[in-house]
């Protein structure tokens, strides 16, 4: 990679449709799209990478002109990254299956059941914040393996924004009747995306005026609205 001119990066990201996912064998997505529609904008060259989310997050902390995405950004990790954004915004649920939704009013009522989150993800904090304990928390690689658990009913509750789960649900065929929106965990953290903290100004700040452009412009809500139009 040329880190002297930066006229290429690297960007890291985990299978989260419909922001970040591999279809048809290409890296696509909300996010994904609106990525590389800012680097053809800044005339900047994107190789773009799936791995799981927490090889992502160590990967972007340690190497220069790389980024991450599609990531919230919270105050635990405002440190952490330079900010490029934000591109979309972040309201997190807690989804449950219907067989045990009827037994949890509060966050509390979670840690009688097992709540599935992602290794590295802003969700874990989130629940922590809320008062959950790490007893009923089970930690996952990827959205596919929490997904798969899901669905076999080896755990009880996720955390993810409705446009995420919609999708989530119509990938892994589970049925509507199967799962119950319950309570707001989080509303805030928008959603950005994080470049290391040693990369190129330059770049930076190009990619923040591209994806402002793209905001102006009406891109970003025409991208939004491909991936989750109803067809």
């Amino acid at each position: 990679m040329d880190t002297a001119n930066a006229k290429v990066i690297k960007a890291y990201t985990e299978e989260w449709p419909p922001y970040n996912f591999l279809r048809d064998k290409e890296i696509s997505g909300i996010s994904t799209d609106i990525l590389r529609a800012a680097c053809a904008m800044a005339s900047i060259d994107c190789d773009v990478q799936l791995v799981p989310w927490n090889r992502a997050y160590k990967t972007v902390q340690n190497t220069r002109n790389t980024l991450i995405y599609t990531i919230a950004r919270i105050p635990a990790r405002e440190q952490q990254f330079i900010w490029i954004g934000p591109i979309l915004p972040r309201t997190t649920w807690i989804y449950a299956r219907t067989q045990v939704a009827d037994r949890i009013h509060t966050f509390k009522d979670l840690e009688q059941f097992k709540v599935g989150v992602i290794r590295a993800e802003a969700s874990l904090t989130e629940l922590t914040d809320a008062g959950v304990t790490n007893v009923p928390i089970r930690i996952f690689n990827s959205n596919n393996d929490e997904m798969r658990m899901l669905k076999s009913g080896q755990i009880d509750v996720v955390v993810n924004t409705e446009i995420g789960m919609a999708m989530n649900q119509k990938q892994y065929n589970i049925p509507t009747s199967d799962l119950v929106k319950l309570m707001k965990l989080y509303d805030g953290g928008d959603l950005y995306f994080g470049m290391n903290l040693e990369s190129n100004p330059a770049v930076v700040e190009k990619l923040q005026s591209s994806v402002e452009k793209l905001r102006r412009d009406g891109k970003i809500q025409a991208i939004v609205q491909q991936y989750t139009k109803t067809r």
